[in-house]
């Protein structure tokens, strides 16, 4: 690649826009799509760093091209002076761990989103962080393609214990990537890291976890649900390693917990995450069902019922099925909270805004005739920051409701 003598920076192949279509990106938005590009657009290869220009030749970014892709360009910066290099992804991390940092009480929490993609303006890469170990995913061929570079950065910035490359994740086909077996970059990890959050302790699977171990993106609404489970019973559907369920026990030692989940392996991580925090007792149970049809069958009313479902829908194209999805998922849940008593209900689809979602409670509440109020609304935690630009990105959504009859 040759190199400007001035500035010491490549000479990145341009890519030229059509007049009129700079304005989204010199305004921060990270995605150039295909429709923007004009034709015929130069071969390159996927993941090749490249320069924007508008139709004058101005120089408008500088990102990585798939042309496999609607998004043709993810933007890394609007510095022409910026090279993108080890030193750049370095400053990049060091900006996402100090935010970390800043707002996060280490002490008493060591696992955490490290990276969330184009919240931290590196498009396409998540890394977290579990006491000491770094375990990333790539979702783009770009990152594929920068690779060394991040992980030089990592190495720099936090000096790990250990680096894990998750690359088992569906979203990679969407950019002609093929899912591939975890990879040890360097260190040891063991099978299981045990992990505190909040002063709790959890067991974590890096190589073979749902996401890349744990669900650190709950993390406020499980500190949120301490303050809705002073009753006597919790069920907590969808629940994977039991994290609500660990919460609310911890916090109310009369309570009774169910945890529900379609999986024999997380329940059993459950019960270990239990025994971490020496929950030992008869009153909490581990139920192997799927969550609508022991919903339907179930006759028991709880004070708090927890509906925290994988995603119905990763595209816009199948909104209208996840909406009837949650309204379905509602209307059974909202027939078994007892009176006064309070449900939790999320959705993690991203292309559900949370107009869309406190909708679908309105209808199920309409459907069942209980009355309900919501108390409390969250996103994001501050670890999973999101980019002002992208709002599709902002995936999470958590209602906490007080039902009535």
């Amino acid at each position: 690649m040759c190199y400007n003598a001035v500035m010491n920076i490549p000479n990145y192949p341009k890519l030229k826009l059509k007049q009129g279509r700079d304005w989204t990106a010199r305004r921060g938005h990270p995605w150039v799509f295909s429709g923007a590009l004009q034709t015929p657009v130069p071969p390159h290869k996927a993941g090749t760093v490249v320069d924007l220009e508008d139709a004058g030749g101005e120089f408008v970014a500088r990102g990585y091209y798939n042309s496999g892709t609607d998004i043709a360009v993810r933007i890394l910066t609007v510095n022409p002076d910026l090279p993108i290099d080890a030193h750049f992804f370095a400053e990049r991390l060091a900006d996402a761990y100090n935010l970390r940092k800043t707002h996060l009480d280490l002490e008493t929490t060591n696992a955490f989103r490290l990276v969330n993609a184009e919240g931290d303006y590196i498009p396409g890469l998540i890394a977290d962080y579990y006491a000491g170990v770094v375990v990333i995913q790539s979702h783009t061929a770009g990152i594929d393609h920068l690779l060394d570079y991040i992980i030089d950065g990592i190495k720099q910035v936090l000096q790990p214990k250990a680096l894990l490359l998750r690359n088992d994740v569906q979203v990679r086909t969407r950019e002609g990537l093929k899912r591939e077996e975890p990879q040890l970059i360097f260190g040891e990890i063991p099978k299981e890291l045990v992990v505190t959050e909040n002063n709790l302790k959890f067991a974590v699977n890096p190589w073979t976890g749902q996401k890349t171990g744990f669900y650190a993106d709950q993390r406020d609404k499980r500190l949120a649900l301490l303050h809705y489970s002073k009753g006597s019973s919790l069920l907590n559907c969808f629940s994977y390693s039991g994290g609500f369920s660990v919460y609310a026990a911890h916090a109310n030692p009369k309570l009774k917990t169910t945890s529900l989940d379609q999986s024999a392996v997380a329940l059993e991580l459950a019960r270990r995450n239990f025994s971490l925090n020496n929950l030992y007792s008869d009153k909490h149970a581990f139920v192997v069902a799927d969550a609508f049809e022991y919903l339907q069958s179930c006759t028991e009313r709880f004070d708090t019922v927890v509906l925290d479902p994988p995603a119905f829908t990763k595209s816009h194209r199948e909104k209208e099925k996840a909406l009837q999805g949650y309204v379905r998922l509602n209307t059974l849940g909202l027939p078994l909270v007892k009176p006064g008593g309070i449900l939790l209900t999320c959705s993690c689809s991203g292309s559900i805004s949370m107009e869309d979602f406190s909708g679908t409670i309105a209808q199920a509440a309409a459907q069942t005739h209980r009355r309900v109020q919501i108390l409390e609304s969250l996103e994001h935690g501050l670890d999973h920051p999101v980019n002002i630009f992208t709002p599709e990105s902002r995936y999470l959504k958590a209602l906490f409701c007080r039902v009535l009859d």
